[in-house]
């Protein structure tokens, strides 16, 4: 009974609010869609690393050398679905920190409309034959490597055994949400919880204030 008192002279006497922030640099999580010509779908995803600045570019700095640590990003993944909706294939080519995939390409700058101004993303793991990839700086014909955005974003899949890339369809956008941080529902939450306890502080009686003075001498 008397831990009781205790607390409710702590929620109830208490008169210091809590201040919270959230951090840029922490870690964070974006998903997109894509629908391309001839019914080709993807979905993805990929989370960053904490400290990672507001817009950033993600690209092998020793290409074509892989595997090799990402700066920026902590995990991607991306799964292709065909026009019935049907899921083809789904991978990652970055787990930990790690991106297997030497043609990785991820540009992510927030203030544009197309906030993904270059992308090269891929379902490959080490077991997937053939894999399906993502470019921008791909042409359709994937007979060369052009300037990042200057293409539109190509689906392609790619057969390693005959070492061919197929062209299955494109579109104009990509556009990338960021997934909005639980932190940020916990401060909600807290700051609502706190308002709650002003309110209900109004409410109580000469015996409540009486607690708060014992409680002080204990």
């Amino acid at each position: 009974m008397k831990l009781q008192k205790i607390l409710l002279a702590m929620v109830t006497c208490s008169s210091i609010p809590f201040i919270f922030a959230l951090s840029s640099a922490q870690a964070a999580d974006f998903t997109f869609n894509a629908k391309f010509s001839n019914g080709y779908s993807a979905k993805g995803s990929f989370t960053t690393k904490s400290g990672t600045p507001a817009f950033f570019s993600e690209v092998n700095p020793n290409f074509p050398s892989a595997p090799f640590t990402t700066k920026f990003l902590e995990s991607t993944s991306l799964s292709i679905f065909d026009s019935t909706n049907k899921l083809l294939q789904s991978g990652s080519n970055v787990s930990n920190g790690i991106s297997s995939d030497p043609y990785l390409r991820l540009d992510y700058d927030g203030s544009l409309p197309n906030n993904l101004p270059a992308l090269n993303i891929s379902t490959e793991t080490p077991t997937q034959n053939p894999y399906y990839y993502i470019a921008n700086n791909v042409n359709p014909t994937a007979t060369e490597y052009v300037t990042p955005g200057s293409t539109n974003y190509n689906l392609f899949s790619y057969d390693r055994t005959t070492d061919k890339d197929t062209f299955l369809g494109d579109t104009t956008s990509i556009k990338v949400s960021a997934v909005p941080e639980p932190s940020s529902a916990i401060s909600l939450l807290a700051l609502a919880t706190f308002g709650f306890g002003l309110a209900f502080k109004r409410r109580l009686n000469h015996k409540t204030k009486s607690n708060c003075l014992v409680t002080n001498n204990l």
